[in-house]
Order: structure tokens, then C-alpha cells, then sequence
């Protein structure tokens, strides 16, 4: 396998982002007869498309930098397990299969939110150069928002316990 740029690794990041929101788009439009989730299922559609923006704005400005292979590896390895998991949301999704009621998917995006943030947070940020890290920062902490947002509304439609 090729070894990805650093401006590769941010355009698949960025696409994933616009995963994330695709994802989101649908959850609205699955659960919008219940204008809590819609609300919130759009909410999370329109940040994941500014994520997405900062990201490819960031690339056009700061991505000419050079990671060690072993950085890009770590990066490859962590942005296609990232989109295995959407491409599995998404699949939810396309096939008919999101449940009528919200709990389990609702579990199932705060998890991946989780993970994102952590992703954000511990793998990105830490490869980056310093001006390029707190934008990743950043997004850890909108992912965070973001489970935190999710888990109120499963406690909210029954679904409560550890996420």
C-alpha cells in the first residue's frame, strides 16, 4: 500500500467528516417526527460539514509537512478503521435496518463519537505540527459536545446506562 501525504491523510479526514454528516442527515430524516432528534440529528449534520470546511481549509494552508512513516502509518491505520465504522452507519441506514426506536442507534453514534474524539484528540493532534494540533484539539472537544448531546438523548428516550 502507498504511503499517504500528510495532505491525503486531511482530505480523508475531511471525508469522513462529510461520512459523519451524511450519516446525521439521515438519522434527522429517520427520526424527524420527533422534533428532539430531528433538532439534534440536524444540528450534528450541520458541524460535521464545519468540521469538514476546517480541515480542507487547514490542508490548503499548513499541510506541507513531513511525518515520519511510522506517524503516516498510525494515521492510515486509525483513518480506515474511522471509515469501516461509518461505512457500517451507513450501511444502517441505506438497507432499512435503523430501528423505529432510537436507544440502540443512538448508543451506536455516541459510541462513534467517543472514539472520534479520542481519534481527534490522541492520534491526529499528536502527529501534526503544533499550529495544526489545536485545531484537532478542537474537534475532540466538539466530538465530546457531541456524546455528551447523544447520551442526554438516549437518557431521554429510555436508553440510559453507560455508553
Amino acid at each position: 500500500m502507498k504511503r499517504m501525504t500528510p495532505e491525503e491523510c486531511l482530505e480523508s479526514a475531511a471525508r469522513m467528516e462529510i461520512q459523519a454528516q451524511v450519516v446525521y442527515s439521515a438519522l434527522a430524516i429517520r427520526y424527524g417526527e420527533r422534533s428532539d432528534l430531528r433538532e439534534l440529528f440536524s444540528g450534528l449534520a450541520r458541524e460535521e460539514e464545519q468540521h469538514a470546511d476546517r480541515i480542507r481549509a487547514l490542508a490548503l494552508h499548513r499541510a506541507k509537512q513531513d511525518l515520519s512513516d511510522a506517524a503516516m502509518a498510525r494515521i492510515a491505520g486509525t483513518l480506515k478503521a474511522v471509515e469501516a465504522e461509518l461505512a457500517a452507519l451507513m450501511e444502517v441506514g441505506a438497507d432499512g435496518r435503523m430501528p423505529d426506536e432510537p436507544e440502540e442507534i443512538l448508543r451506536k453514534v455516541t459510541d462513534f463519537e467517543k472514539r472520534y474524539e479520542s481519534i481527534h484528540a490522541e492520534y491526529l493532534a499528536q502527529d501534526f505540527a503544533p499550529g495544526m494540533q489545536g485545531m484537532f484539539f478542537s474537534l475532540a472537544r466538539n466530538d465530546r459536545k457531541h456524546s455528551e448531546l447523544l447520551k442526554q438523548a438516549r437518557d431521554a428516550h429510555g436508553g440510559g446506562g453507560e455508553a
